[in-house]
């Protein structure tokens, strides 16, 4: 006897998980913008309403994909600089920013797909605070934090922090595209990172002594 498409084990408490698994694994290979409901069910082989029962509609599944996605750039984050821990130093201070900015822009680069649909309509992660976890948002505020009390640069206000977000966000949105640095990404972030801060009133010495987290 076989066995229905409602009925097999995925559709009994692993779905939802394995439909944005699933979706993820689209978005980036850059294929999620044709995806259909349909489509998810065949592929995952259950009925679309078994699917309905967990998603709304297709937008529900491109909200959830995209905020698995800052959920893996947060992992990115906390592997480049850990929230509850803090710089030794100026110094210091330089290669924690400097780090995540890697870790921002390598994320682009190896997740454009799933980047779009992030800062696209479906995304929310800078405005929406989580309670397992810091947004995005929050992490480059304490690394702008971390500068300013170290003395690095001379303010960290809230329009700080925006602009180095635009200016981090501007060279990642830039790695899927012809106009992209020919440099790698983590050379060019570097140098990205010491524009950025000298726009902001660096100290010099610090970005000399900095030691890089990442190579």
């Amino acid at each position: 006897m076989t066995q229905s498409a409602d009925t097999k084990p995925l559709h009994h408490g692993r779905l939802r998980e394995e439909v944005i698994r699933h979706a993820l694994a689209e978005a980036r290979l850059g294929a999620i913008e044709g995806l259909s409901m349909r489509d998810l069910s065949r592929q995952l082989g259950v009925s679309p309403g078994a699917i309905y029962r967990h998603f709304e509609d297709r937008d529900a599944i491109l909200s959830a994909v995209a905020q698995a996605g800052f959920d893996l750039l947060a992992e990115r984050f906390a592997a480049a600089l850990p929230f509850d821990s803090k710089a030794t130093s100026g110094a210091d201070a330089v290669a924690r920013f400097e780090a995540l900015a890697i870790a921002y822009v390598t994320f682009a680069s190896t997740h454009y797909g799933v980047w779009r649909l992030m800062f696209g309509p479906y995304g929310r992660d800078p405005e929406a605070p989580r309670p397992e976890r810091p947004t995005t948002y929050q992490w480059l505020g304490k690394a702008l934090a971390e500068l300013h009390a170290h003395g690095v640069i001379e303010t960290a206000t809230p329009e700080d922090q925006y602009f180095v977000w635009t200016a981090v966000h501007g060279l990642s949105d830039l790695q899927a595209s012809p106009a992209a640095p020919s440099a790698p990404v983590t050379a060019n972030t570097r140098r990205h990172v010491r524009l950025t801060l000298r726009a902001l009133g660096y100290r010099a010495e610090y970005l000399d002594s900095a030691v890089p987290r990442h190579d």
